[in-house]
């Protein structure tokens, strides 16, 4: 009789690890049976919560997630990979405070932790922090100097703090160690295009399409590109495009009755009241870009 609960034990454990390709159910479960036998040393128990953790945190439940989390760092209070974790559920539930005091805490056990210390910038551009988050940038780059993604992301934290020649170097600085950067060249585009350049910014959002994959925002932003230059049926073309990507893109379907409107297709007004039962103060984003109907 021994001997099945042995095996049972061992698959337990596999399955916990993530070995032999479990499903996420079956992980969890497995891990729930560690936990719920009590063996092994704290820090044993603490990963085992921690993969648990991960697991929830892979189907989206936020919350076991970050109560497991917690309950293995009450066993392991210096594992920075679990603040990470947890910062990250805290994250998607949108409680920023406890994502940035959990990043601090990864950072913290390990200041070589490059994904938290991305993750927290991010945040801060998001508060409008931009200085701390040029400092997390900063911090990226001296740890990854070779790494286009850095660039990027202080790149844009230039952009939204209005910086757009220091943005417009960062981008081009990446695009220089990564040629098949779509995201570099896409939000070059949109400095270029904030700054009046709109052929530069057409160049640079179809150099982000041609890398793909396909993504709606640069169709999109390569139709309002063309709009802007009254080049009605490539914007129409280019807003099809994202609207066969993102059916409920109320930008998309502005932008598109907007350049038929013009055309003289009263058609238009469908995409536009479409577009207002999604967002109804949509109107407002294209009189401030300056392309009004």
């Amino acid at each position: 009789m021994p001997l099945p609960a042995r095996a049972d034990s061992d698959q337990n454990l596999a399955w916990c690890k993530g070995q032999g390709s479990p499903t996420l159910p079956q992980q969890i479960g497995g891990c729930t049976a560690l936990i719920d036998g009590k063996s092994g040393e704290a820090r044993e128990r603490a990963l085992t919560y921690f993969r648990r953790a991960g697991a929830y945190l892979q189907q989206q439940d936020y919350d076991k997630a970050i109560g497991d989390f917690g309950d293995g760092l009450a066993l392991d209070a210096g594992n920075a990979a679990a603040y990470y974790g947890r910062a990250i559920a805290y994250e998607a539930k949108k409680d920023t405070d406890r994502a940035i005091g959990d990043y601090d805490s990864a950072i913290e056990r390990d200041p070589r932790n490059v994904k938290a210390l991305s993750n927290r910038a991010a945040l801060y551009a998001d508060m409008r922090a931009y200085e701390r988050a040029l400092e997390d940038n900063n911090r990226v780059l001296e740890l990854e100097p070779d790494q286009a993604a850095g660039y990027v992301a202080r790149g844009l934290t230039y952009a939204r703090r209005g910086d757009f020649e220091y943005a417009l170097r960062d981008f081009d600085k990446a695009i220089s160690l990564d040629a098949t950067s779509a995201i570099a060249y896409f939000n070059r585009g949109r400095v270029n295009f904030s700054k009046g350049e709109v052929e530069r910014a057409i160049e640079d959002y179809g150099a982000a399409i041609d890398i793909g994959p396909k993504n709606a925002s640069a169709f999109e932003s390569r139709g309002f590109a063309y709009l802007s230059q009254g080049q009605m049926d490539k914007a129409i073309a280019d807003y099809d495009i994202a609207l066969q990507l993102d059916t409920k893109r109320a930008t998309a379907l502005y932008g598109r009755g907007t350049a038929k409107q013009k055309k003289g297709d009263a058609s238009g007004a469908d995409d536009i009241a479409a577009a207002k039962a999604i967002k109804p103060d949509i109107a407002g984003a294209f009189e401030q870009s300056g392309v009004q109907r």
